[in-house]
């Protein structure tokens, strides 16, 4: 299957059916603000400012990520992708 647009929308869309709008906009934040190293410098509170979200859903989220293991905690506010 050939990535385009049409695909990326319907991709987003199952992502904020499944998970929800706002942890989806989450993640999208997340991946474009990765450095050169995969690292995403965000504290929660920054994070829940940049997409006026509440407290509990960026916590839940960034949990979320963490306990897959897609994310890991370097620090607070620092992040390792791990894809």
């Amino acid at each position: 299957m050939e990535l385009n647009l049409e695909n990326i929308n319907l991709y987003k869309s199952i992502m904020c059916a499944i998970i929800g709008a706002k942890k989806s906009q989450i993640i999208e934040f997340i991946i474009s603000n990765l450095d050169d190293d995969k690292r995403f410098k965000y504290t929660i509170k920054e994070l829940c400012d940049e997409l006026n979200i509440s407290k509990p859903t960026a916590i839940e989220t960034i949990n979320l990520l963490l306990e897959k293991r897609v994310l890991k905690k370097i620090k607070n506010g620092l992040y390792q992708l791990n894809i």
